[in-house]
């Protein structure tokens, strides 16, 4: 199926509602605190903040896909609401896309951000709508952060949404963290997470290359080969990102992670993208890293692309607010600062 035509959302302005949706994962009563605490910073922020949510679903299991279509669908045809935050991840944003009215979400375009399994969204928007979408924070994890969200992701949330973007270099943070906050234990979610020096982006393989970003979660990628939901990733720059692991706060799988990158290589995905850009691995130490950059360079055998790592997106903290469907240029020979550069107005105003 052709993909639709571009759409480009309005830029979010002072004033504007932001609508909090739960297409996969249904946590916000079991983390009201978090949820409260981001909608008090949206709002501190000069934000309105409308929350869609449907405390009990339908015992039928079909019904209840399609009440949280009706949550989504009904964000998108506010007219108050400017942008759509998801509240988290999860495992089930799949069962979604079939029940999506696409119509009615061309129709009334709007900013989308969230990551990790809501990647299967970006997809089918991007394929079925024409929507630009923003691989980033999401409110629980993020905008609920103790004290307040980390001062980078906010910043480039606000930065990307607000203003048109074109020729601006994807920024670095000098900082992150990678201590788990058991968010159930509310008297040990009281004090900020450790920042420690960031390792910094690193070039696996050298190169230039031009094209439109696309990508996400690497298993919610995999989940989309073979299905009309995945793009023609001919020429496209690649972002891939690794989720959490079996159980919170623990890495996923190395071995996974190298399964779903045979299964792109088979797909043929990974033979017709111009370059790949690579989050920094949720809770992967310095060790872990190497192997997973081995493995990475390893599956791309034989191809002569460039391979950025180490970026702050997806499962890492701080977070970027990527959009996808964009054209960017990535460059190892060029200055500090301009080796990944996003080369097209993101928002309209």
């Amino acid at each position: 199926m052709k993909q639709q035509k571009t759409i480009t959302p309005q830029a979010l302005r002072k004033g504007d509602t932001i609508a909090f949706i739960s297409p996969s994962s249904r946590l916000n009563t079991l983390f009201g605190t978090r949820i409260t605490r981001a909608k008090q910073f949206l709002q501190h922020h000069g934000f309105h903040v409308k929350i869609i949510y449907t405390e009990n679903l339908p015992s039928n299991h079909l019904q209840a896909i399609q009440q949280r279509c009706c949550e989504i669908q009904s964000a998108f045809s506010d007219v108050r609401v400017k942008a759509i935050v998801c509240t988290i991840g999860g495992l089930s944003a799949n069962e979604l896309l079939p029940h999506l009215d696409y119509a009615l979400i061309r129709e009334n375009p709007k900013i989308f951000v969230g990551y990790s399994d809501v990647t299967l969204l970006h997809h089918a928007l991007v394929t079925q709508c024409g929507l630009r979408t923003f691989y980033g924070p999401a409110v629980i994890p993020e905008f609920g952060e103790v004290p307040a969200p980390l001062e980078f992701t906010a910043n480039h949330f606000f930065r990307t949404l607000m203003e048109p973007g074109q020729g601006q270099s994807v920024p670095r943070s000098e900082t992150y963290t990678m201590e788990f906050k058991n968010w159930l234990a509310e008297e040990k979610d009281q004090e900020a997470r450790e920042l420690i020096q960031a390792p910094g982006w690193k070039w696996l393989k050298g190169g230039t290359a031009e094209g439109r970003l696309m990508g996400g979660c690497l298993p919610s990628v995999v989940q989309l080969c073979g299905t009309k939901y995945l793009p023609d990733y001919s020429g496209r720059v690649l972002l891939l990102e690794l989720p959490e692991g079996e159980n919170p706060g623990l890495p996923f799988s190395l071995d996974a992670a190298r399964s779903a990158m045979a299964d792109l290589r088979n797909a043929g995905v990974l033979e017709v993208v111009a370059g790949i850009v690579l989050g920094r691995p949720y809770m992967y130490d310095e060790e872990m890293r190497e192997r997973f950059e081995k493995m990475v360079v390893d599956q791309c055998y034989g191809l002569e692309i460039p391979i950025l790592a180490h970026v702050d997106t997806g499962h890492a903290d701080p977070m970027l607010t990527l959009p996808l469907d964009v054209m960017v240029r990535l460059d190892s020979g060029e200055k500090e600062g301009e080796q990944f550069v996003i080369l097209e107005e993101v928002v309209v105003t």
